[in-house]
């Protein structure tokens, strides 16, 4: 705590009890608050919002087997790959997918599953004490059905969080769709390599576009309480020397 201000609330409280309570209230809010300052870090995902391999032409859509394409990998057989909604409805009218017009949640492009699966193992590893906010827009094709999907947030192979089919979005629409975890001062998932998944049910299509994944630090419980304690120390050695 700042000398000085700490010296204006021990002229303000005296001696007496209620003052040095009043004192540790304040010697509190100023301790955590810088704590509550730190904020989320964006960790980097290549080819966030599908965009890196541009669909020019008709059919507006690639079919993507397996392999690594555009930083992404791709599994589950002719079940996924990128779409160009703009360009794919020219080439089936009749709104079977976003309309003549889409608004998408970032560019031109997203990513499509019909029971494939799109991942990305990340450079960035599980780190002690932080907490992850895995966000992604879902989206939802007129006319067709919509399956169940899932997004989920791996360290190594073991699942962190998964969202599954938390949110349905209105037909020709996107809807965010967040999933978040907390890690903990130790474990033998601390260092290993972050991986983001897309899965979806098979038999129609969910679309995805701008994943985002967040770390936000989280001050360990023991260092707030010996922050505290020298907090009140040094009030205890003040008020001494008013007496």
């Amino acid at each position: 705590m700042n000398q000085k201000v700490l010296a204006k609330l021990v002229s303000f409280a005296g001696c007496d009890k209620l003052g040095l309570f009043k004192i540790a209230i304040a010697s509190s809010c100023l301790m955590i608050v810088p704590q509550g300052q730190v904020r989320a870090a964006s960790i980097f995902i290549a080819n966030h919002s599908f965009e890196s391999q541009p669909i020019t032409a008709l059919p507006g859509f690639t079919v993507i087997s397996t392999g690594t394409v555009g930083n992404w990998t791709f599994a589950g057989g002719s079940n996924q790959g990128f779409l160009n909604p703009g360009i794919a409805e020219t080439g089936s009218p009749g709104n079977h997918f976003y309309g003549t017009s889409p608004t998408l949640p970032d560019g031109n492009q997203v990513a499509w599953s019909n029971g494939g699966t799109i991942s990305q193992t990340l450079s960035a590893t599980l780190q002690a004490n932080t907490k992850y906010t895995l966000g992604a827009f879902v989206g939802r094709r007129f006319v067709e059905s919509f399956p169940g999907y899932n997004i989920q947030l791996l360290a190594g192979a073991t699942v962190l969080a998964s969202s599954g089919s938390s949110v349905t979005p209105t037909a020709g629409t996107f809807a965010p769709v967040t999933v978040s975890y907390t890690s903990g001062s130790s474990g033998p998932l601390l260092g290993q390599a972050l991986t983001i998944r897309l899965t979806s049910s098979s038999g129609s299509q969910t679309n995805y576009d701008l994943i985002t994944l967040d770390a936000s630090p989280i001050p360990e419980p023991s260092a707030m309480l010996g922050l505290l304690g020298f907090g009140l120390l040094g009030i205890g050695s003040k008020l001494q020397q008013k007496r």
